[in-house]
């Protein structure tokens, strides 16, 4: 089965929110697409109980880009990781598609992006990426 790498503001973000957040969208996107997502903060860091240092965090954030077949970087909120990984996966030939929400920007990274996408709730965002035939 394909996959998907969830890039994501972490910094500054409270855990339980954040996962909250992160599994509702991972369920927009296997709904839509078919693709099993990776979320680094679940299936890397256990929800935050596996620890890492800023080493091991690009290292093991580099295994799962090589892994996947795209990424969908939710960027409605600033994140310098975000950067890393789009660059990343943009050296790697990998898909990229740039998600934010009304009223954001994300300039830099939908320049990066092979789609954007526009969203004003999460299913709102799932029929533009149903309608995003190059990763179906």
């Amino acid at each position: 089965m394909k996959k998907i790498y969830i890039a994501y503001k972490f910094k500054e973000q409270n855990p339980k929110e954040l996962r909250k957040k992160l599994e509702e969208l991972s369920k927009i996107i296997e709904e839509t697409t078919n693709y099993k997502t990776f979320i680094f903060f679940r299936d890397a860091q256990n929800w935050g109980k596996i620890k890492m240092d800023a080493e091991k965090l690009v290292s093991e954030a580099c295994k799962a880009l090589k892994k996947c077949d795209a990424i969908i970087v939710e960027a409605s909120e600033k994140a310098r990781g975000a950067y890393f990984e789009v660059g990343y996966a943009k050296a790697l030939g990998k898909k990229i598609i740039v998600i934010h929400q009304e009223g954001t920007e994300a300039d830099f990274l939908e320049a990066a992006a092979d789609k954007s996408i526009v969203y004003e709730d999460f299913e709102d965002l799932g029929e533009g990426l149903s309608s995003y035939r190059e990763i179906n």
